[in-house]
């Protein structure tokens, strides 16, 4: 999955989501690059594909399409 302006989303970015939410991406099921902290097998059976995001306000929320809000804040 990518940024609107086509780099990729890598685990760790923390990025700008809608409404004003940051998240940590801990996972991207796409190119499998995670985090060591995320439990990876636990969720690819129903995450084929997207991201996994730990918002501040939402919790951990899927993304399987690009979202044009998302902007990358800061790269680990």
């Amino acid at each position: 999955m990518n940024y609107p302006n086509g780099d990729e989303i890598s685990a760790g970015d923390k990025l700008s989501l809608e409404g004003g939410m940051t998240g940590l991406v801990l996972c991207s099921f796409d190119s499998k690059d995670y985090l060591p902290e995320f439990d990876y097998e636990s969720w690819i059976d129903t995450c084929k594909t997207g991201i996994m995001v730990d918002t501040d306000v939402a919790g951990l929320i899927h993304y399987s399409e690009p979202n044009s809000n998302f902007k990358l804040l800061k790269r680990k």
